[in-house]
């Protein structure tokens, strides 16, 4: 499989790759198209650490050059390190995982290549080619010489790799080219949409796509076009976490979808669970790192999916004076709620949101909890967002409960609680 650039690393092409941020996913459904040009996923890998050492495996086959038994080999030393329960057969699993990772990120290195101004001047066409497929796809298979000018719209959704296991290339040509191979630079073949339905058996539930037929969905891209363009989809600068009032703006990021289903029923709490109104900040942080026993030293707390949080005093430390702090936008004596949220949330979410002063996408997991404090009226709402650039938070009873909650609940569905 010619998935590097000769014998020698190709520099665009691990460019390409090492500019994404591992987003953990449970469905292949739920990183979608132009999505992978800033996400590394691999369904059903949801563990921080799990996902890290995966990437580390792809990574060294696109720097190194290594095969796909090499590969193999460190697929199953993850997988007994960190005990992965994955879907599917060892062979077919690490087989998608390396191709479609390789494959693609050479075809977005690729395309940084004839992005180059003074070489599109040159060549300024481009030449679809089959691959060499045992079963080739008759679609596939009739794009075969199409000639276009690489601005033509028809490349935004049929540049290779146009589905699982796809070899077809897009190869630069000059006008010269084109007439020593004997092609003709002609109208872009017509494109037949059809709706497809995906993630059946996702946590998000199933929604329907429109893809070009011919076309896997998920496919219907131009791998690393979104980064060229200058231009991050989906992304926005925003505050991490609205106020309640501005809850009918959902905050933006990637993905940018929302599960189904509603959001658990808000379950009880007794009023005991709140602190004293007159709680000190001082006293509500200690009570709170009291719960993760990490009153005298940072401590790791495993969330309900595994994953790893850091909890010490230096979450409330204030950068600058070293004096125990609250968010604006949480309460001393409902920080037992943060608890609630952390320990046991109704649903944990991850997305990817862009920051502008750092020049990339971060990752952050959210954590709702939506609660019935005895003896409130309303319903009280813990909001955890929590990614390798710090965390903050939101706590409060909130009339339209449900409808806040709602415009967060955005990105990959990690967990949901079902009882």
């Amino acid at each position: 499989m010619a998935v590097s650039h000769g014998s020698l690393p190709f520099q665009e092409q691990i460019d390409y790759f090492r500019g994404k941020v591992n987003l953990p996913t449970r469905s292949w459904t739920d990183a979608y198209t132009a999505e992978h040009d800033y996400a590394f996923v691999v369904a059903g890998a949801v563990k921080r650490d799990l996902l890290a050492d995966l990437r580390g495996a792809v990574e060294k086959s696109i720097a190194s050059g290594t095969t796909l038994e090499q590969f193999r080999k460190d697929f199953d030393q993850v997988v007994g390190k960190h005990g992965w329960q994955y879907q599917g057969e060892r062979g077919w699993r690490t087989n998608v995982i390396w191709e479609t990772n390789l494959r693609q990120s050479y075809n977005a290195g690729r395309e940084a290549q004839m992005a180059d101004p003074e070489l599109r001047k040159r060549r300024p066409y481009g030449i679809y080619r089959h691959g060499d497929s045992a079963h080739p796809r008759p679609m596939h298979l009739s794009w075969n010489g199409v000639t276009l000018p690489l601005d033509d719209p028809w490349w935004l959704t049929h540049t290779p790799q146009n589905g699982w296991g796809c070899k077809c290339k897009k190869f630069m040509a000059s006008a010269r080219d084109i007439e020593r191979q004997g092609l003709t630079v002609s109208p872009a073949p017509a494109i037949e949409w059809e709706d497809r339905v995906i993630g059946k058996n996702s946590p998000n539930g199933p929604r329907t796509v429109r893809v070009p037929h011919g076309i896997d969905p998920g496919f219907e891209y131009a791998p690393g076009q979104s980064r060229l363009a200058n231009y991050v989809p989906q992304l926005r600068t925003r505050e991490l976490i609205p106020a309640p009032s501005s809850a009918a703006a959902p905050p933006m990021g990637l993905p940018n979808r929302q599960p189904s289903g509603p959001l658990p029923a808000p379950r009880a709490l007794p009023a005991k669970r709140l602190l004293p109104a007159k709680v000190t900040t001082s006293k509500a942080v200690d009570q709170f790192l009291g719960e993760f026993v990490a009153s005298d030293a940072p401590t790791v707390f495993r969330d309900v999916t595994g994953d790893a949080l850091v909890i010490g005093r230096g979450m409330f430390s204030d950068a600058k004076t070293g004096a125990i702090v609250l968010a604006p936008s949480i309460k001393a004596r409902e920080l037992p709620l943060l608890v609630e949220a952390i320990k046991a949330p109704d649903e944990i979410w991850a997305r990817l949101e862009w920051e502008p002063g750092q020049g990339k996408a971060v990752l952050r997991r959210r954590y709702l909890a939506h609660v019935q404090v005895k003896g409130k009226t309303d319903p009280a709402v813990a909001v955890f967002d929590h990614g390798d650039d710090g965390w903050t938070g939101f706590t409060g009873f909130v009339d339209d409960s449900e409808q806040y909650l709602e415009a967060l609940r955005l990105g990959v569905l990690l967990y949901r609680r079902t009882d």
